[in-house]
């Protein structure tokens, strides 16, 4: 057996974030391939698009650098991959071992719930790291098999609030299935909120009221174009982190107390 709760996850979804970070590195170096047909392609057809969908599909100039084709791709659209990873992983971390009764033997143990929920969550957050640094690292090498320019620092800075967002929503995720015991329950609420925040977020230019709406979108706030634009905004990194963080710690009061189903 496992030293305690937190090495004894990572070890038994060794497998998952293997398979994961396997997935996104060799996922961005293939998108990567995709830049030289499309920067002239795509160069001409922005130049024809309603205003309201420039954010969707980024203005002309952004698909002329591997840099910009990688803000609005990699770190852009093609980040719902990680989002949806983190999803699957914080509803199953800790409902998921509920729902199979595991973790009710595990808590027959001399061991807290709160040790039990918080390490489930330390095991969940490096688990999302890990496969984060994995995609971090397809799009470098994707860069670099094509012979382009790779900003290191612009891309860290993209991964980084990719990152954050992904923590944001799978926080979401892990606390409903502690607080409901539901792992697919949390996965669907989740899943249905990043669904509709991704297209106010997207569709953000569209409309006066979309714009409204956009705020309540948590993809608003981990823009990569704006990111590449403008740099770090201190604010948005600190509202993500207070979303996974007041979720975490808000569902965990409830965990603590509640009673647990079995199978």
């Amino acid at each position: 057996m496992r030293k305690n709760v937190f090495t004894k996850v990572l070890y038994e979804k060794r497998r998952p974030i293997l398979l994961w970070s396997a997935t996104v590195f060799i996922m961005n170096i293939a998108l990567a391939f995709l830049f030289p047909p499309l920067r002239d392609t795509m160069g001409e057809v922005t130049t024809t698009i309603p205003a309201g969908l420039e954010k969707w599909f980024g203005e002309a100039e952004v698909w002329q650098t591997y840099t910009g084709y990688a803000g609005q791709e990699l770190f852009g659209q093609m980040a719902i991959v990680l989002i949806i990873m983190a999803i699957l992983f914080g509803s199953s971390f800790l409902a998921g071992y509920e729902k199979n009764g595991t973790l009710l033997t595990l808590l027959a143990r001399p061991v807290s719930r709160q040790k039990v929920y918080l390490q489930k969550y330390a095991a969940f957050v490096v688990s999302l790291l890990v496969v984060s640094l994995a995609y971090y690292a397809g799009a470098v090498v994707g860069g670099w098999a094509l012979g382009e320019s790779v900003d290191y620092w612009i891309f860290a800075e993209c991964m980084l609030m990719v990152t954050l967002l992904s923590l944001a929503l799978g926080s979401i995720a892990y606390a409903i299935g502690g607080v409901t015991g539901k792992s697919g329950t949390a996965g669907v609420v989740v899943g249905f909120y990043a669904v509709i925040a991704y297209l106010l977020a997207s569709l953000s230019m569209a409309a006066d009221v979309v714009d409204k709406l956009s705020y309540g979108s948590l993809f608003r706030y981990a823009s990569a174009p704006d990111v590449i634009a403008n740099g770090l905004n201190v604010g948005h990194i600190t509202l993500l982190l207070a979303v996974a963080i007041v979720a975490v710690l808000a569902a965990m009061v409830v965990f603590v107390r509640r009673d647990l189903s079995t199978r």
